[in-house]
């Protein structure tokens, strides 16, 4: 069969190529050319070559008429964009890997007997932000003033994450689709998501952003599973001048967390004399966030206008995209540890020696195999 020419419609091979239009080598979009002008009919095992190469399923290209993919979490996105309506082969691929994990956890949560989380939706017809807010810092045992323990925007993410985690959220980070490292994620076509589940809550964090805007992705995403809704944050700068009204809650639940109002005004009181733009900056190392978190607080208290404000978004941006030639990889287990979610993999490695779920399906969610999902378990046992 693998020899055999076989028949591909070229209605879907024009869907393929609008699919992957920014990852198609010459090799492979020349050929998918010949293919759909009937200049060269492929093989079996051709096409299963530039379905491997494309990341789509091999199935989809024996269709007579391209797929219709559905991807519900899209409808949720912050902001509406094109990059968001057709989704790469990256975000799909992470989102339905996401799907798998949650899926799994909400079984095993079940068959355990643990109750649902009281605190998903808990607030869901809450429009007053700081009520929820109060209730987000009785739940996590987090004074108003967490960040005077704390040293950086990553130990603040790490600080907010672990309380999550504490409470049976699910939160997941990485830059790449699995293991593959040629497969970036893009942070212009979205920061975060998350996924509603009255087990198993999941928030997926992008970690190509800053660390400060990790920060912020992770605070504004608790602040949906609060009020219950899912979420595709897509917003890069909170730019953005038409959201939902649950996006302005969120937003706004997330900002009073992470730089309480009543203690921004009064630092920034203390300040006296100072230039505006200084005090932007100032509040930054206060309050352990970003520039940009920092100067909408003063935008929004009106220390500043609208034409400071943005003068200080363009200049993150510049220093964002600056900071990141040159990155590297770093430790395979501790990048493959901070990915997943601790408590996740504590659940699966007990299920898998008890029996209850198959080491394969344990590699497969955790895109590891026999060697590195056991070394991965005795690092991640080894964090305290």
């Amino acid at each position: 069969m693998s020899s055999i020419a076989v028949d591909v419609s070229p209605e879907v091979i024009d869907w393929v190529m609008r699919s992957v239009t920014n990852n198609l080598n010459d090799g492979v979009l020349e050929n998918l050319i010949k293919w759909k002008t009937g200049d060269k009919k492929p093989t079996f095992n051709q096409v299963e070559t530039i379905s491997k190469a494309t990341r789509i399923p091999l199935g989809y290209f024996f269709l007579q008429t391209p797929p219709v993919e559905t991807f519900p979490i899209l409808q949720h996105r912050t902001i509406g964009s094109q990059s968001a309506d057709t989704p790469s082969r990256e975000l799909i691929d992470t989102i339905n890997d996401m799907e798998n994990i949650q899926e799994w956890m909400r079984s095993y949560m079940i068959e355990s007997d643990y109750d649902c989380l009281a605190v998903v939706g808990c607030k869901k017809n809450e429009r007053n932000p700081h009520e929820v807010v109060k209730s987000v810092r009785k739940e996590l045992e987090i004074k108003k003033d967490w960040y005077k323990d704390i040293n950086d925007a990553t130990e603040a993410f790490r600080f907010f994450r672990k309380r999550l985690e504490d409470i049976g959220i699910l939160v997941m980070m990485s830059g790449i689709v699995g293991n593959n490292t040629h497969r970036p994620l893009d942070i212009s076509e979205f920061r975060a998501f998350t996924l509603i589940d009255e087990y198993a809550p999941l928030i997926f964090i992008n970690a190509n952003d800053s660390q400060s805007a990790k920060l912020f992705s992770l605070l504004h995403e608790l602040s949906h599973i609060w009020v219950g809704v899912d979420n595709f944050y897509n917003d890069r700068y909170g730019n953005a001048n038409t959201v939902s009204a649950v996006e302005v809650i969120c937003n706004a639940i997330a900002a009073e967390i992470l730089v309480p109002n009543e203690l921004f005004v009064t630092e920034w009181g203390k300040m006296r004399g100072q230039d505006a733009l200084i005090k932007v900056s100032e509040a930054k190392k206060i309050f352990r966030c970003g520039v940009v978190v920092a100067a909408r607080k003063a935008l929004d208290n009106q220390y500043i206008n609208k034409t400071q404000y943005q003068a200080i978004v363009d200049e993150a941006i510049a220093q964002f995209h600056d900071s990141r030639r040159g990155a590297s990889g770093g430790n395979y287990y501790a990048t493959a540890a901070s990915r997943i979610d601790k408590r996740f993999l504590i659940a699966l490695d007990n299920s898998t020696k008890e029996g209850k779920t198959q080491f394969t399906d344990a590699f497969r969610l955790t895109n590891t195999n026999r060697n590195t999902f056991s070394n991965l378990m005795e690092k991640v046992r080894g964090i305290g």
